[in-house]
């Protein structure tokens, strides 16, 4: 209906009562509540006028004899969307009673459509301008096409109705009187029907008349449809400029598809897949929708209508001022691109079991070897010769470890490990031998992390007085160290992709490098400390004795003349005068580890850097008896889809470079670190729910038990970096209650905690005092959610506390910092940028944007990890 007609008729009547109040000031409230009460009728009424004129045209539309080809219940119960063959849809409603009086409406034995004023009244037939009586049908018994009615109210608050869709209407008259729109009577309907219901069972539509109970049954087709099956909840999808977004499609019986959208949209549909990108220009936010018009082999029609909204920017007015100014390239901006972190720079997963095979990996299982699984009997020597028929050799190295090698570096082999308990350390004699894998391109794996599972069944012992140098069980590593290739002769900055060097000798596309900094001139141990010096550390501190030393690993993606580009950008600026140099990189790619459990022994009642005994009494550390494997110089490899219960440590990627490890979780008693990227670049951590449990540690060095037991303490050091890591992405990890993301000190850089939850204690990060700052430049905190903090921390939080000797990072970026709250320290020392504390912002990780960013869309495998 045409709202200004209400409207008009409302203005009117206030301000009829406006000029009362000159009369009778007394009662302005009571005036005010009067005109308050109209309004609220009017609106009442008008929507059950529209929902009466839309159920009447869509009845008369079944009754022409059109198929129902959809039906959707709509959002508050009381009715369905109806959808017809034709492609016109119509909202059936069954409205609570207005404020106001409504005629009811209803179809005589005749089949005209008659309207009713009161509920003793006789029902009237609703005539046209020849005083013809309107069929609800196509065509009256005298052969005239049927009109469609149509109510209105009248400006001065009557009812109307038009049969030339809204061109000329007549009055409704109750004899000689025009029906009015608020008088008292009501007939307790806004609705021509009294029920709507759908009986799935038997595929029909019911509608019963509230005029006389004349029920109508229409069979409705079910099996032809296309849903957008992930389109968001709230029916509008909200696009910034040039955003593309992908959708899931499931179909059935659509024998032709036509897209409508106007200019600007881009949109590609599939049998499975709808994909939509929204223009690049728009001066006006503006809401629209983008049609799907499907047809059946029947002819049938239906339109699928997909909401959207247009922003005006390429970013919502909620994103994050810091995400913007990086988007933009703005000169204030903080951020780092951390896109490149992760398995071949997060562009793509790993591959399956399946597509390695396919690639000619031969699989072979442990079980056809020796194996046995449930027998309580050590597997390791099945283990091994399982590695040596895919074509490896092993031998004692002469320390007493077993090195184990392939031809050509290569094994190209899946050892799998099939559903069942399997004992990969479980006899005396394999305390302290680690198994050595000094080879690429193979997977460890077993039939699901819930199915199979490796156990360390007897605790490692130290190797000298220190009781870091317990071994691990496994290390998968290349042990040929780094040498000098050139020197690099031309300044470079954070974020470029090129570096001038002195020969390119050695030098091609596709070759690991390490670009190599040590040096300890005084001017620039205290530029990398800025805004401190290294007055404020320990004397005895080796950022002052050793010197600066970053380790930043690359792939070249070209050389030409004497210029190096990497696929990568720089984390850390180059000064040439600084003596950078490039290195040769010995490494294997293409390891992965995967659908396993892993299952050590380590002893209740953990205690940071406590000595302890195990059951034979021998001298055990908490902090490292019970090591699964760790990776050593790789790149391009993988971790995931993997459980670690009671273990020291999961797994550190040393010195590694685009290593991804994801879907793990880390359970049983507590131990003291989780997953880290120690000396590596870009290490891509993600959804690793950390909640082993044990008692809380209530010391700075975390060496006292309290009294508190958490079931969700979590390992000591979460999931985190150390050492000169660079580029490490921790993202949407959960960690325990007693614990915090790890910052171990000797130099990392360039982290990035993103979208993570978990207890923020100080002292978890880690890091011997000789070894600080915990974190250097570019430590970034994206939406932390802070689970629990301690109060002993104090009312401000310092990233640099000249109180303690223990506790040094240089100032982060934080943002959408939330959950338990945490006031900050302000200023330049502290804080590099601090927004929205308290607050969570968009976008919600900024390791996704950023790689949306960068590649126009989110990777498959990165949404799917998401779910």
């Amino acid at each position: 209906m045409k709202r200004k007609n209400l409207k008009s008729f409302f203005y009117s009547i206030v301000s009829m009562l406006c000029g009362l109040l000159f009369y009778a000031c007394q009662d302005v409230d009571d005036l005010q509540q009067r005109a308050d009460l109209l309004k609220l009728r009017l609106d009442a009424l008008e929507q059950s006028t529209n929902e009466m004129n839309e159920s009447v045209a869509g009845l008369m539309s079944l009754l022409e004899g059109k198929q129902v080809v959809g039906i959707t219940p709509s959002a508050d119960g009381n009715g369905y969307k109806v959808e017809l063959s034709d492609g016109s849809s119509y909202q059936f409603m069954v409205s609570d009673t207005p404020l106001g009086f409504v005629p009811l409406l209803g179809i005589n034995a005749d089949g005209n459509w008659t309207y009713q004023v009161s509920e003793s009244s006789n029902p009237i037939v609703l005539l046209d301008k020849n005083n013809h009586p309107i069929s609800a049908y196509p065509k009256d018994e005298e052969g005239h096409l049927a009109y469609v009615p149509q109510l209105q109210i009248s400006e001065d608050g009557f009812w109307m109705v038009s049969y030339d869709e809204g061109v000329t209407f007549r009055f409704l008259m109750d004899g000689e009187r025009k029906v009015s729109a608020l008088a008292e009577v009501n007939l307790g309907t806004g609705s021509v029907f009294s029920r709507i219901y759908y009986n799935k069972v038997s595929g029909k539509l019911e509608l019963t008349m509230k005029s006389d109970g004349r029920k109508f049954m229409f069979q409705v087709i079910d099996d032809f449809y296309l849903k957008v099956t992930n389109w968001p909840a709230d029916g509008q999808k909200v696009f910034t400029l040039g955003e593309t977004a992908t959708f899931e499609v499931e179909q059935s019986k659509v024998k032709e598809a036509v897209i409508q959208a106007s200019d600007g949209w881009k949109v590609m549909l599939s049998d499975t897949k709808l994909e939509i990108t929204a223009p690049e220009k728009n001066s006006v936010v503006r809401k629209e929708e983008i049609h799907l018009i499907i047809t059946s082999a029947e002819n049938y029609v239906r339109v699928v209508a997909l909401p959207v909204k247009l922003l005006n920017s390429k970013y919502p007015e909620s994103t994050a001022k810091a995400f913007v100014e990086f988007a933009t390239k703005d000169p204030h901006n903080v951020l780092l691109d951390f896109s490149y972190a992760g398995y071949m720079h997060g562009e793509k997963e790993p591959p399956s079991v399946d597509e390695l095979k396919a690639k000619g990996y031969k699989l072979y299982d442990v079980t056809d070897y020796g194996a046995v699984a449930n027998d309580g009997k050590s597997d390791r020597e099945a283990f091994l010769k399982t590695l040596e028929a895919a074509g490896a050799t092993r031998k004692i190295t002469s320390d007493g470890n077993i090195r184990v090698r392939a031809k050509g570096d290569k094994l190209n082999a899946v050892i799998y490990f099939p559903e069942g308990e399997f004992i990969l350390q479980g006899e005396k004699e394999e305390v302290n031998q680690s198994i050595h894998l000094t080879m690429g391109n193979f997977v460890i794996c077993g039939a699901g992390r819930n199915k199979t599972k490796l156990h360390m069944k007897l605790h490692n012992l130290p190797a000298n007085k220190n009781m870091w140098s317990t071994p691990s069980m496994i290390e998968i590593k290349h042990y040929s160290a780094p040498e000098k290739l050139t020197e690099v002769t031309a300044n470079a900055a954070k974020g470029d992709f090129t570096v001038e060097v002195g020969s390119t000798v050695g030098l091609k596309a596709g070759q690991w490098v390490r670009l190599y900094l040590k040096n300890n001139a005084p001017e620039l141990v205290n530029k990398e400390l800025a805004p401190y010096s290294v007055n404020g550390l320990n004397a005895q501190v080796e950022i002052k004795k050793s010197g600066v030393e970053v380790l930043d690993y690359h792939q070249i993606k070209s050389v030409v003349s004497n210029k190096v580009t990497f696929y990568e950008p720089l984390m850390h600026e180059v000064e040439a005068r600084w003596k950078w140099e490039l290195q040769k990189f010995p490494h294997y790619e293409n390891v992965g580890v995967e659908d396993l459990t892993f299952q050590a022994v380590a002893k209740e009642g953990f205690q940071h850097h406590v000595w302890a005994t195990n059951e034979s009494g021998e001298k055990i550390a908490y902090d490292s008896s019970c090591k699964m494997f760790d990776y050593g110089r790789l790149t391009n490899s993988w971790l995931r889809r993997c459980n670690f219960i009671s273990v020291s440590e999961a797994c550190s990627m040393v010195n590694s470079a685009n290593i991804s490890a994801y879907d793990i979780e880390i359970s049983g008693n507590r131990g003291h670190s989780a997953i880290r990227s120690q000396g590596s670049s870009r290490v891509f951590i993600g959804k690793v729910y950390d909640h082993s449990s044990g008692m809380e540690l209530t010391n700075t060095g975390g060496s006292q038990l309290g009294t508190m037991f958490f079931e969700r303490a979590g390992q000591y050091h979460a999931c985190g970096v150390s050492k000169q890591s660079l580029g490490a992405v921790i993202w949407n990890v959960h960690w325990g209650d007693d614990s915090c993301f790890e910052s171990h000190a000797s130099q990392p850089r360039a982290t990035l905690i993103d979208h993570c939850q978990g207890a923020f204690i100080k002292w978890r990060q880690g890091g011997d005092l000789v070894q600080l700052p915990n974190h250097l430049n570019d430590l970034t905190i994206w939406n932390m959610n802070v689970t629990r903090t301690k109060a002993e921390d104090g009312d401000t939080f310092l990233w640099w506390d000249t109180k303690s000797i223990w506790w040094r990072n240089l100032p982060p970026v934080l943002v959408g910092f939330h959950g338990e709250p945490i006031t900050f320290g302000e200023g330049f020392k502290q804080v590099k940028r601090l927004e929205s504390n308290g607050k969570q912002v968009e976008p919600a990780s900024l390791y996704e944007a950023q790689l949306k960013e960068r590649l126009g869309y989110v990777p498959a495998w990165l949404i799917a990890l998401k779910n």
